[in-house]
C-alpha cells in the first residue's frame, strides 16, 4: 500500500512536497515526483514549478522498489494498488513490454491500448478488467482523472479553496489547502477538479439457489481470495480475533503453505485473548499477542483519534485494536496483514440485523446500504491503523467474487430467527467444512472493541478524565 497525491492550482510543488513528509508513513521506501512532463524520485525539491503536480510514497511489499510514477509516452500514473488477474491481463492483452515487476502497471499499459486521445473513455473501458484494491490518477497531459475500487478498500479524499485542488490518500496531508476535506466515494471519480459518476452501487438480489449450492460457490470464492491475497508473498500476518471471520482466514492461509502469524492484543481476561490462543494452539499457527492494560489505552487514545481522524468512540476502539495489533507484526518486520472486515456486512452478522428479521426486504435494504457504505464507516479507518505502521491490510471477505456470492444469498440462509444469537450461517457452516473447530465456527460474535476489552476502558476510565472531555468537545479534524 502506498501514498497517492495531486494539486491543481497554486503552489502545487510545495505542497506536494509537504504532502509527501506528511504521508511518508503509508510509503517509506521510496518517493517519486511528477510536475511539468519530468518525474524525479531523487532530488525531489529540484522537480520544476508547474500548475499540476501528482507524487507518490511507494511501500514496497515485494522484490525491487518500483518507484512511481509511472510514464508511457503521454500517459502519467501514480497508483495505491494490489491487482490480483495481473497475469491473466497480461495474456489477455498479449504485453510483452512491461518495465517494472509492479503490478499497478498493468493499469497503464490497458489505458494506453484503449486510448484514442479521450482519457475518461478509455479509463472507463478499462476499470471493469480489474479485480483488485485500489486508489490511481492517470494524466495525459491535458486532462487527469482519480478513480477508487467500488468497494473502498483504498482511500482517497479531496478539497479544494480559491486557488488549488487537492487530493491524497489521507485527509490530514490537505488540511493545509482547507479543512473541509471530502471523501471520494467508490461510485465517483475525479475528472479535472470535478466530480462525476462513473458506476452503480452494489445490489443486493437474494435468488431462490439451493443452501448446499451457495455455501460451496461461498467455499469456493474465500477460498479463492485468500489465495490471491497471498500470492508472491513469502510470509503474512492476520488479525486474530479468534471468531469465525478470521479463524476461516488462517485456516485458510494454512492449508496454502503460506508462513503465517495470528497477532491479537486485549486485556490479561478479554474474550479475544482466552480463544485465540485456544485457536491458535489447535490450528497449530504461531500466536503473537500483548495483553493491555488502562495505561496502554490511555496513552494510545489521542494517537488513534490523530490516526483514524475521527472521535466517535466505536471507531476509536476499534481503531486503537488494529493500530496495536499491526503494530506488533511490525515489529516482526510484517508488510502485510489480513483481516475479516467485511464478512458481517455481507452475511448479516451484526445484533441489529435480526430485528429485521420478520422484514427480509427491509433487512436486504440493510445490508445493500452498509456494503455500500463500508468505505468511511470501517475501511478507511483501518487502513489508516494499519498503515500508520506501514503495513498493507487486505481484506479477502471484500473480493469482488465473494460479495458477488453474498449478495445471492436468501436472508434466511444467513438469520435463522428475530432471537438468532449467532447469525452468518452460511458463512459458519463453510467455515466448518473448511477446518474450522466447530467451538469456534459456532461461537456467536463480539465486536472487536468489545472482545479485546479496549471500549471498556475508554469509556469507565479514560474519557471521564477532563481533558479528554474537552479535547473531544474542541477536536477539529
Amino acid at each position: 500500500m502506498c501514498s497517492i497525491i495531486g494539486i491543481k492550482g497554486q503552489f502545487a510543488k510545495k505542497h506536494a512536497i509537504n504532502m509527501l513528509k506528511i504521508l511518508n508513513h503509508r510509503g517509506p521506501d521510496a518517493k517519486g515526483i511528477f510536475s511539468n512532463n519530468i518525474i524525479k524520485h531523487d532530488n525531489i525539491e529540484e522537480i520544476p514549478e508547474s500548475e499540476f503536480v501528482l507524487a507518490h510514497n511507494l511501500l514496497s511489499i515485494v522484490g525491487e522498489n518500483e518507484i512511481q510514477p509511472l510514464q508511457m509516452d503521454n500517459l502519467t500514473l501514480i497508483a495505491n494498488a494490489e491487482i490480483y488477474n495481473y497475469n491473466n491481463l497480461i495474456q489477455k492483452y498479449d504485453i510483452k513490454d512491461l518495465n517494472t515487476k509492479s503490478d499497478c502497471e498493468i493499469i497503464l499499459k490497458i489505458i494506453k491500448k484503449e486510448y484514442k486521445g479521450n482519457l475518461e473513455e478509455a479509463v472507463l473501458k478499462m476499470l471493469p478488467l480489474l479485480d483488485g484494491d485500489y486508489a490511481f490518477c492517470i494524466t495525459d497531459n491535458e486532462d487527469f482523472m482519480v478513480i477508487r475500487d467500488k468497494v473502498g478498500v483504498k482511500p482517497v479524499y479531496y478539497t479544494s479553496n480559491e486557488h488549488t485542488f487537492a487530493f491524497a490518500s489521507e485527509q490530514k496531508a490537505l488540511q493545509e489547502i482547507n479543512h473541509n476535506v471530502n471523501t471520494l466515494k467508490p461510485t465517483q471519480a475525479i475528472f479535472n477538479n470535478q466530480i462525476i459518476t462513473i458506476r452503480d452501487e452494489y445490489e443486493r438480489k437474494p435468488e431462490k439457489i439451493s443452501y448446499e449450492s451457495l455455501k460451496e460457490e461461498l467455499k469456493t470464492n474465500i477460498t479463492n481470495a485468500v489465495n490471491k491475497r497471498i500470492r508472491n508473498l513469502d510470509k503474512v500476518a492476520l488479525l486474530f480475533s479468534a471468531g469465525v471471520d478470521s479463524t476461516l482466514i488462517a485456516e485458510l492461509l494454512k492449508k496454502a503453505g503460506i508462513d503465517t502469524t495470528l497477532y491479537t492484543i486485549g486485556t490479561e481476561n478479554s474474550q479475544d485473548m482466552k480463544f485465540a490462543k485456544q485457536a491458535a494452539q489447535e490450528l497449530g499457527l504461531p500466536l503473537k499477542y500483548e495483553v493491555i492494560n488502562r495505561e496502554i489505552v490511555e496513552e494510545n487514545f489521542l494517537k488513534t483519534i490523530e490516526i483514524i481522524e475521527d472521535t466517535n468512540l466505536m471507531k476509536v476502539g476499534v481503531g486503537m485494536t488494529i493500530y496495536l495489533t499491526s503494530k506488533l507484526a511490525k515489529k516482526d518486520n510484517q508488510k502485510v496483514i489480513l483481516s475479516g472486515q467485511g464478512a458481517d456486512e455481507l452475511f448479516a452478522g451484526y445484533n441489529r440485523y435480526k430485528n429485521k428479521y420478520n422484514q427480509p426486504e427491509e433487512l436486504t435494504r440493510e445490508l445493500t446500504y452498509d456494503l455500500n457504505n463500508m468505505y468511511h464507516v470501517n475501511l478507511e479507518r483501518d487502513d489508516k491503523a494499519t498503515m500508520a505502521n506501514s503495513m498493507e491490510l487486505r481484506v479477502p471477505y471484500l473480493d469482488k467474487h465473494v460479495i458477488k456470492t453474498a449478495s445471492k444469498v436468501p436472508t434466511e440462509y444467513m438469520l435463522k430467527s428475530d432471537n438468532d444469537n449467532l447469525r452468518k450461517h452460511i458463512l459458519r457452516d463453510a467455515a466448518y467444512e473448511l477446518g474450522v473447530p466447530e467451538y469456534i465456527a459456532y461461537r456467536p460474535k463480539k465486536a472487536a472493541q468489545y472482545g479485546t476489552g479496549i471500549d471498556k476502558i475508554i469509556r469507565k476510565k479514560i474519557i471521564k478524565k477532563e481533558q479528554y472531555k474537552t479535547f473531544l468537545e474542541n477536536y477539529e479534524c
